[in-house]
């Protein structure tokens, strides 16, 4: 058995990363982490820091990755929000002297006995970009097992065509079903938060994306079979219905970021979990899908 305390930030290793200004005109980081360790991490959390070109450190954040009990060889998205609340300067002013690099610390990677019901498996999958330039992901999800898997949720890792990430997404907060028992099949679909393709420079563009499938129930433990190592799926030619369905619109990542069962390091809560008033520019004339989410949730 693997104690539950023995922190292994040694092992999560940022495999690449992206950054952009969003349509809220914050700074943000996406990027992919993998555990290369031996043992099982319940929950891998991050922070960053901004250098602009100049070599000055400007502004920090943090975040959990997309994913509880991170297997080994396993990979998952993460997506950083860096506000002016968390800058030094109380603003994002520096963001004009260019930007160098972010360096990431592993904050949080506690090794545990317990991972999650591997059963769960994406039958089939498409993406493509609709008419308003949002790139959307469709598929169904298939119990393989013998146990009902509990609390469902997909996310999506998107990538160029260098390989490197460009965007994330999810099937939201609420989770797609309360349950699914075994051969049983779930739809799901969502979008790529942010990312315009009709807007975005070529490097953002996105080329191919990978699915992760998370489940709330069974926890299992002991040693986890290997994670499959599927093969990013390019798009399709064909664009996906327009039609946004209520149930599957991305949240605001900054509050779905951490799920009921996610637990956050106080110490460093501050520095990206704090609310920020809305400022700068929009890029876009029509609502994002984070937008729109977000528009939801103020009229409920």
């Amino acid at each position: 058995m693997v104690p539950h305390v023995s922190s292994q930030p040694e092992n999560i290793k940022v495999l690449s990363y992206n950054w952009y200004i969003d349509s809220l005109g914050y700074f943000v980081v996406v990027g992919e982490v993998q555990n290369v360790g031996q043992n099982t991490v319940d929950i891998v959390g991050l922070s960053g820091t901004v250098y602009t070109t100049d070599g000055t450190a400007r502004a920090n954040s943090f975040t959990q990755a997309f994913v509880q009990y991170l297997v080994p060889q396993q990979k998952a998205p993460f997506y950083m929000e860096f506000f002016p609340g968390s800058s030094a300067s109380g603003d994002l002013s520096w963001l004009s002297l260019g930007v160098d690099r972010v360096d990431f610390t592993v904050e949080q990677a506690e090794a545990t006995s317990n991972y999650q019901y591997p059963d769960l498996t994406i039958k089939d999958n498409t993406g493509a970009t609709d008419g308003e330039g949002v790139y959307w992901v469709s598929g169904t999800i298939q119990n393989t097992g013998t146990q009902t898997a509990k609390n469902i949720r997909v996310i999506g890792t998107f990538y160029n065509t260098s390989g490197a990430v460009v965007a994330v997404g999810h099937t939201g907060n609420e989770p797609l079903t309360a349950s699914l028992a075994s051969s049983g099949t779930l739809s799901f679909r969502f979008g790529a938060w942010d990312m315009n393709q009709t807007e975005v420079p070529a490097n953002l563009k996105i080329s191919s994306f990978l699915l992760l499938v998370q489940t709330e129930e069974p926890i299992l433990q002991g040693t986890p079979p290997p994670p499959s190592t599927p093969t990013p799926t390019t798009p399709t030619d064909t664009p996906p219905s327009s039609t946004e369905p209520s149930d599957s619109n991305p949240t605001n990542p900054t509050d779905s970021t951490p799920w009921s069962t996610y637990a956050i390091v106080a110490v460093i809560v501050v520095l990206g979990f704090v609310g920020a008033i809305l400022l700068l520019r929009k890029r876009q004339s029509k609502p994002t899908i984070k937008q729109k989410s977000q528009m939801k949730r103020k009229q409920k």
